[in-house]
């Protein structure tokens, strides 16, 4: 079941950055706001949701959550995989509905407000599968698969009122996710504005006003945010020294780490560290 569906609650401000890291999936995406208010950007949109709202994100779609002001904000993810609405051997299936779905770039996401009935109608379908994973019955998957498939059915009958993408921010989402897996794939080299505009095959201007538009920040700070997020892991084993950690990473040196480290995340690294043992035991 983990394979085909999967969870995840997140409280914004346990997360590096107060952000939810930019990313996309081939799965499904279901994004339910549990309690708060969330900063949701999705592609080009951006949206303030609140508590009792969500979102349902098609396959490959760019998102990431920020901090509302200084609210609280708890959130949960689930990722469904298309073969949980189809039977893997059912091409006919596939073909009638999941691809006219995943194949149709216009379709990116749909927000989901309950003063809308069928919305209404997938949110509530959401609570009960999260309170169904909660207790987890015997036979709990088939319920699971039950609500999914409810979920899925009533986009299927919304689909036609959705708006289409342009055919600029159709090249814009394909180049960023380029962008972004080079910048994934080689954050540990030297880079500059450049070779990160040629990876996605663009201009200098062009790559930063990209990125600005989908991520919200330049390329060389949405790199600095990758090496950050790759250097904590490092920093949680407390095996390596600043300066090999530094060079793990792609920053120039130990010292320029920890000043880069400290203006980003609001904390030196040795506090950081501090900060991940004290937090077990206080919870314990």
């Amino acid at each position: 079941m983990k394979k085909n569906f999967e969870e995840t609650v997140y409280e914004i401000d346990d997360l590096p950055f107060t952000t939810l890291a930019p990313c996309w999936h081939e799965d499904f995406t279901i994004v339910y706001i549990l309690s708060g208010t969330l900063v949701f950007h999705i592609n080009h949109k951006t949206y303030l949701a609140s508590s009792g709202e969500g979102f349902f994100l098609n396959t490959g779609q760019v998102y990431f959550a920020e901090k509302y002001k200084s609210y609280p904000c708890r959130f949960l993810i689930i990722h469904i995989s298309q073969s949980l609405l189809y039977p893997e051997n059912d091409d006919q299936i596939f073909q009638k509905y999941i691809r006219p779905v995943t194949g149709n770039p216009s379709f990116c996401h749909l927000t989901l407000i309950p003063r809308i009935p069928w919305q209404k109608y997938i949110l509530e379908n959401v609570k009960k599968m999260m309170e169904t994973c909660r207790t987890m019955q015997y036979g709990y998957e088939f319920k699971i698969h039950h609500f999914v498939n409810e979920i899925f059915y009533y986009i299927l009958q919304n689909l036609s009122a959705l708006p289409e993408l342009s055919r600029q921010q159709k090249k814009d989402i394909a180049r960023i996710k380029t962008a972004m897996t080079y910048l994934e794939e080689t954050y540990a080299r030297k880079h500059t504005l450049l070779d990160i505009a040629q990876s996605c095959m663009l201009s200098r201007s062009e790559c930063s006003r990209l990125f600005q538009r989908i991520l919200h920040c330049s390329p060389v700070d949405c790199l600095i945010k990758v090496r950050i997020l790759h250097s904590l892991p490092l920093i949680a084993a407390h095996e390596l020294s600043m300066a090999d950690i530094a060079a793990k990473t792609g920053f120039s040196g130990g010292s320029y780490f920890s000043e880069t480290f400290k203006k980003v995340m609001g904390i030196s690294p040795r506090d950081y560290y501090r900060k991940i043992k004290k937090g077990p035991q206080h919870q314990g």
